[in-house]
């Protein structure tokens, strides 16, 4: 039995890869992914601040990675 793993749009610098988030407070942003592995979730360092997130959370689906909160919203309608 083979596993597949989820696809995703992957900007590339060289050797290192970057998956795309989008929504949230890193919309537009790039975040590095691990070797070999396309993660289905990234757990990104929030902003600083006392009334931000420690970590903020990002789902792939569709090929990008769409904060947490609006795919938490879209599920519920």
């Amino acid at each position: 039995m083979t596993q597949r793993q989820p696809w995703a749009e992957v900007l590339t610098l060289g050797d290192a890869r970057f998956g795309i988030l989008v929504g949230g407070p890193f919309d537009g942003r790039c975040y590095p992914l691990p070797d070999g592995v396309t993660p289905p979730e990234l757990d990104v360092p929030g902003l600083a601040g006392a009334d931000q997130p420690r970590t903020v959370r990002y789902v792939l689906r569709d090929g990008l990675y769409r904060h947490q909160a609006a795919t938490d919203a879209r599920s519920a309608a």
